[in-house]
């Protein structure tokens, strides 16, 4: 981030090659939109060369980094919330549910499934399961990405997974 901040091209592309990919796959799991999220994502970078003075040496630039994607997300899903909401009032319109990404009907259906779950839950979990489930991170890369401890993080995941087991058990496949 230092070399960011002197304007070495090099050092802001290795970052770029690092992160796009898996910001975008976080930010989708928030927008549940690529396109959405490849903007978001962009927006990080732009925001990432601009303020790269205030970051902060001592900490780990991924935590960085994803917190600034979660954070514009939640601005975008707030945003989005009060135009529908605005919109249902003055036009009465429904809200149109954005079609999968998934091919496969069984893994969307499942998807779908998981999607609605976590609606209800805690940001805490929802973020526990996009970072562990949807970004593939290791429970120390979560622990440092969300600021717990990595007891935390593990008993979270445990407690998290126990409770997601009942609503999918309905796709096992039972041999009679």
């Amino acid at each position: 981030m230092d070399l960011i901040a002197l304007g070495n091209r090099k050092a802001f592309e290795i970052v770029y090659e690092r992160y796009f990919d898996k910001l975008c796959w976080y930010a989708q799991g928030f927008l549940k939109n690529e396109a959405a999220a490849e903007d978001v994502v962009q927006e990080v970078f732009i925001k990432l060369m601009d303020k790269s003075q205030s970051y902060e040496s001592g900490k780990r630039l991924s935590t960085w980094i994803y917190t600034l994607t979660a954070n514009r997300c939640k601005n975008i899903l707030r945003d989005d919330a009060n135009r529908q909401r605005l919109a249902a009032e003055n036009y009465h319109q429904e809200h149109i549910e954005i079609p999968s990404l998934f091919s496969d009907l069984d893994a969307r259906l499942v998807n779908r499934d998981i999607q609605h779950w976590l609606k209800d839950k805690s940001e805490k979990e929802q973020n526990l399961y996009r970072l562990r489930f949807e970004q593939d991170l290791s429970v120390k890369e979560i622990a440092e990405a969300m600021e717990i401890p990595e007891g935390s993080v593990k008993s979270g995941l445990f407690y998290l997974l126990k409770k997601l087991s009942s609503p999918l058990k309905k796709w096992m496949y039972e041999n009679e």
